[in-house]
């Protein structure tokens, strides 16, 4: 009998926030399994370190290939910028990767969600989307965890356009930001510890900014010499009306999601289970410079 050990299956493993989900199941010991759709970039980016299946959420029998003999299985994928791009990753493809799961008796599933995902916040393609994920996931009696993160650090950059940060929309919500390393550390928590089973549990960052107070911390210490441009969410949805650009035209309805939602819901249980996250802003801003 083989005593090597069952490995976690990480979907969504080359992604920015999955990633150092990889890396840092490496870093504890933990033998790790990925699902690409690029077995090329895999390998770029993790050698020989991980194995590697070729395909993607969307093929059945790639994902039952990659599902069989897990230990876990991890989920770290995004849809977007179009409704029906939501509707294809963040529900339909997490219920089929929650099917081949089952099938494959595979003893546990996390998810990475997002904290405006409730029955009441449920008011865009992307929430709906992602609350519908959610719901297949349980209804599939997996013994899942679901990780409702506020918003992690790494999406500071994608804020860039040239030499100016956009702030886009009333963004008043002081946020709880997040390190996508005190994320993953927390991920790989959830596969050592039977009491994460069946748990919804918030994760937010050891501080609270604002995103327009967070910016100017990213741009004071990583980007300095950038301007803050501020643009409403119905200027950036008109802009990309008129020139036909769906990633203008999500950025603009997610942003007036952000709006109206802040965060509710206690980190307590999250903190006391995984370890609270510790990495500020300054800290993550200071290690990012340029």
């Amino acid at each position: 009998m083989s005593n090597t050990p069952l490995p976690i299956l990480v979907i969504g493993g080359t992604g920015m926030l999955g990633k150092p989900v990889v890396e840092q199941l490496i870093r504890d010991g933990r033998s790790v399994r990925l699902l690409a759709r690029s077995p090329l970039k895999a390998k770029a980016l993790f050698g020989e370190t991980v194995e590697i299946v070729a395909g993607d959420y969307e093929d059945m029998p790639s994902l039952l290939l990659a599902t069989q003999g897990c230990a876990g299985v991890h989920i770290s994928i995004k849809g977007g910028p179009k409704a029906v791009d939501f509707e294809r990753a963040d529900h339909l493809g997490v219920q089929q990767i929650a099917k081949a799961a089952k099938q494959n008796g595979v003893p546990r599933v996390s998810l990475i969600s997002a904290y405006a995902v409730s029955k009441e916040k449920a008011d865009t393609p992307e929430s709906i989307a992602k609350l519908r994920g959610e719901a297949a996931l349980k209804e599939s009696g997996l013994p899942t965890t679901i990780l409702r993160c506020s918003w992690v650090m790494e999406s500071l950059p994608l804020f860039v356009q040239g030499s100016s940060i956009s702030l886009i929309g009333s963004q008043k919500h002081p946020l709880h930001w997040v390190a996508a390393d005190d994320l993953a550390r927390m991920v790989a928590r959830c596969f050592a510890d039977d009491a994460t089973l069946n748990k919804e549990l918030s994760i937010y960052g050891p501080e609270a900014w604002t995103m327009e107070q967070a910016m100017e911390v990213y741009r004071d210490l990583a980007a300095p010499g950038m301007k803050i441009s501020k643009y409403s969410c119905r200027m950036l949805g008109l802009m990309g009306a008129v020139t036909f650009n769906e990633e203008w035209k999500g950025m603009a309805t997610l942003m007036e999601h952000y709006e109206r939602w802040g965060e509710d819901g206690s980190s307590e249980e999250a903190n006391r289970l995984l370890g609270a996250p510790k990495i500020t802003l300054r800290q993550w801003c200071e290690r990012h410079r340029g």
